[in-house]
């Protein structure tokens, strides 16, 4: 009758356009996380350890400020690595935010923010995790927690200053509202 059809209705399977805009919508909303867990694991080999990584960046550091970089160069070295563990995963947390932030549009916003967030920073540590412990199965490379720590710390860095970001635009916005509703006339009517 109407309702059985009403009831059958609402499971009818998807059309092949429907499912393709769908797998197109999140293809787009996860590839930046993919890529960056991508970067990740291309990273990750023997073959971009720091035994590997010293010579070129040596030279790059010695073409860019001269040869005074020689005598501290493993501290140099070692600032360079991990300033790449900061930053590399604090941009893999905000693609992480984007795509949290573009999954759960229904959510209230509040809410979206904080989890957005909070799965953000979960998944760098998850993610983190698991290249460290990959990293003590190479023979020239160490899995290292502190590691993790230090990639944690830079998704809350710049998860904190995209917040930071988001706010300020929010106010910006809210202000010109304001503005914007006060220079309205009075007296206008409506029909």
């Amino acid at each position: 009758m109407s309702s059985s059809s009403l009831i059958y209705r609402t499971y009818e399977p998807q059309s092949s356009v429907e499912k393709y805009a769908w797998l197109q919508s999140q293809m787009r909303t996860w590839l930046p996380v993919l890529a960056c867990a991508m970067v990740f694991a291309i990273e990750s080999t023997p073959y971009l350890g720091a035994d590997r990584t010293s010579a070129p960046l040596r030279r790059l550091a010695e073409m860019i400020c001269g040869y005074g970089v020689d005598s501290h160069w493993i501290l140099i070295h070692h600032i360079i690595r991990k300033t790449g563990h900061f930053l590399g995963y604090g941009i893999f947390s905000l693609a992480c935010f984007r795509s949290f932030w573009m999954t759960w549009q229904n959510v209230a916003r509040p809410m979206r923010q904080l989890l957005a967030y909070g799965f953000a920073i979960l998944a760098t540590f998850l993610v983190a995790g698991a290249d460290e412990l990959h990293q003590s199965f190479l023979p020239n490379r160490t899995g290292q927690f502190s590691d993790v720590l230090l990639d944690c710390c830079g998704a809350a860095a710049l998860c904190f200053v995209l917040f930071l970001r988001m706010r300020a635009v929010e106010g910006r916005k809210q202000s010109r509202d304001r503005a914007g509703s006060r220079l309205k006339p009075a007296y206008a009517t409506t029909a």
